[in-house]
């Protein structure tokens, strides 16, 4: 309960009130031994870090809830910590470790017959990395690659992010077209 305390708090804006119940739930689920419901708190927990700027603790968080996800065997759940892991190494500018991280998450495997959204925002991770370690060609190709996979499941917020780091690295007015047209989609539904 803490922990869906905390994420409805997050999402209202109200981020000092939610680190106070995540760090509880995190405890809390420690305490009481629930390794799955430790990692699902600290992803949350490191959700509200990075928002606070505190990307090293967010990163932390991460990798602590990988381990947790190893160690009950939750492929599902490692792959998740990793996505955010990697997702606070891009915004730190760890590109080597975030390109890593997200290389091995993708590695995991894939969720077949569904829209695979962890890949889509992977695959942007790693075209960002890309991007940072000077790697242009490939990297807009993993942006690509992203945002049309995101584009042919109807997933527009994955499409937005990847088109926006892809205009970052080729102002192409293909791109800002695609981009305008997935932005209008989510802001008409939203």
């Amino acid at each position: 309960m803490l922990n869906v305390l905390g994420w409805v708090l997050t999402e209202e804006g109200r981020t000092p009130e939610a680190l106070v119940h995540l760090e509880a739930a995190s405890a809390l689920a420690a305490r009481a031994g629930d390794a799955f419901a430790e990692a699902n708190a600290l992803i949350v927990l490191a959700m509200v870090q990075a928002s606070l700027g505190r990307l090293d603790q967010a990163a932390r968080s991460c990798e602590r809830a990988v381990e947790l996800a190893r160690e009950t065997g939750d492929q599902r759940m490692e792959r998740l910590a990793m996505q955010h892991l990697a997702r606070h190494q891009t915004d730190a500018g760890h590109w080597h470790q975030a390109l890593s991280t997200a290389t091995h998450a993708l590695a995991l495997g894939n969720q077949p017959d569904t829209t695979d959204i962890p890949r889509v925002l992977l695959l942007t991770i790693r075209g960002e990395a890309l991007l940072g370690l000077g790697n242009h060609t490939e990297g807009i190709t993993q942006l690509d690659l992203a945002a049309r996979e995101a584009e042919s499941a109807g997933y527009d917020d994955g499409a937005v992010r990847a088109l926006t780091a892809l205009l970052r690295a080729t102002p192409d007015t293909e791109v800002q077209a695609r981009y305008d047209t997935a932005l209008a989609r989510l802001t008409t539904r939203t």
